[in-house]
């Protein structure tokens, strides 16, 4: 076994171990890897929905002013050298390999027993330290509080909207949730928030950032300076994200000499991201993640004006992780299919995720029970993407949307992972 089987065998073997919310194991692993302190200034960003757009937003942006910068996201669609971008640009398969050595040393010298998400975090810190960098962008992975993200210092936090979600961990309740996601707020750095949709939320946020700082990482507790985004009533998630980012450029140094920069969007892979079809270049495939009812709110509204805007006729795609109210999670959807009746419904199921994807016949059966009449179901992405490469419905648009890890399902039977695709670019 080669260099590269042996530690990638080894990355692989660290999602046994499941996830592990904490702090003190990945202190521990950054001072036994000895890392310089950085050189470039750190965005932390937190947030229900919205954040990875966020991270793309300002990374755009950067790419666009030429500032040299690193962003850390996660879940990766096609292959883990995507959470770590360089640039816009996923890092190559031997940078990855060369940091993942370092830590599976220290892991296995100091018996850290570090995760997956811990383990590619510590590769970015790790990557971003050897790399001629100005600005590193950090996606928080859940939560706040306890992410290991949390474990450096930031110079400045962002907190996008804040939603139900993982209420097993973070809490049952809007602001309890709020709570965990606001303590990336660092004492006297600035934390740019969106404003919540209600007033017990937005005072939760409020109080966690008066209180911010973490005594066992040396932060010396103390206020946060926090402002607020107030997004106007009508805006796109993509707005929303654009709009922090915005406001994020203003407190960093590096862009200190360079306006914020004019670009219509960004290419988020997986995120309202247009595909060609390999077999007809009049068919396109339209990717978008929605993990949760007010995530899929937000991408059908956007859907909505492609949809508006082409009275050919499309299909639907559809494949879920698993939902806490799967009838509040499809109810934007159905109601996109009544305005809008589109030509096949195909249900598939995600594979590779964190959690295995919703089976077919079940999600089939909410639909149905929703009035949809469903098309075709099939057992994994790769066999939808061929139902409709084999014309067996007449679409010339397809909606791929539900799961992140379906996204990237959707590609690879595409034939589109390579770096360009998976890259973020700045759309003029």
């Amino acid at each position: 076994m080669d260099g590269h089987a042996r530690v990638r065998s080894w990355l692989e073997s660290t999602k046994v171990r499941g996830m592990a919310l904490g702090l003190e194991n990945t202190r521990r692993a950054l001072e036994a890897l000895g890392l310089p302190p950085a050189a470039y200034e750190t965005v932390h960003i937190a947030g229900s929905n919205g954040k990875g757009t966020t991270v793309a937003m300002l990374s755009a942006a950067l790419s666009m002013a030429d500032v040299p910068h690193a962003c850390f996201t996660s879940p990766h669609l096609v292959r883990v050298e995507e959470r770590i971008r360089l640039n816009g640009t996923p890092v190559s398969a031997e940078c990855m390999d060369d940091a993942l050595q370092r830590i599976q040393e220290v892991d296995q010298s100091g018996g850290f027993q570090l995760t997956f998400f811990e383990t590619t975090f510590l590769a970015a810190v790790v990557i971003a330290s050897q790399a001629d960098l100005e600005v590193m962008v950090l996606e928080t992975g859940l939560g706040g509080r306890l992410d290991a993200t949390r474990a450096v210092s930031a110079d400045v936090a962002v907190l996008t909207s804040i939603a139900l979600e993982h209420t097993d961990i973070l809490g049952a309740t809007l602001p309890d949730i709020a709570r965990e996601k606001a303590a990336i707020a660092r004492p006297g750095r600035p934390m740019i928030a969106r404003v919540p949709d209600d007033d017990a939320t937005q005072k939760a946020i409020e109080e966690t950032a008066l209180r911010a700082g973490v005594p066992a990482l040396g932060e010396v507790p103390g206020p946060a300076d926090l402002a607020w985004v107030q997004p106007l009533p009508d805006a796109t998630a993509a707005e929303e994200a654009k709009a922090l980012a915005h406001r994020v450029w203003a407190h960093l140094k590096a862009t200190k000499s360079a306006p914020f920069p004019a670009f219509s969007g960004v290419q988020w892979p997986a995120r309202m991201h247009r595909i060609t079809s390999p077999t007809r270049p009049d068919r396109t495939y339209f990717l978008d993640g929605a993990h949760n009812p007010s995530g899929m709110v937000k991408s059908i509204a956007e859907v909505e004006t492609v949809l508006s805007a082409q009275p050919e006729p499309w299909g639907l795609l559809l494949g879920a992780s698993p939902q806490q109210d799967m009838a509040a999670f499809l109810a934007p959807l159905v109601a996109l299919m009544r305005r809008y009746p589109p030509g096949a419904v195909v249900i598939t199921v995600p594979q590779g995720g964190r959690y295995p994807g919703v089976e077919g016949h079940v999600l089939a059966e909410a639909l149905e029970k929703a009035g949809v009449d469903v098309t075709a179901v099939h057992a994994t992405p790769e066999q939808a993407v061929a139902w409709f490469e084999e014309d067996r419905a007449p679409v010339t648009t397809v909606l791929s949307i539900g799961s992140l890890y379906m996204q990237g399902n959707v590609l690879q039977a595409l034939g589109r992972d390579d770096d360009e695709t998976l890259s973020i670019r700045a759309k003029v």
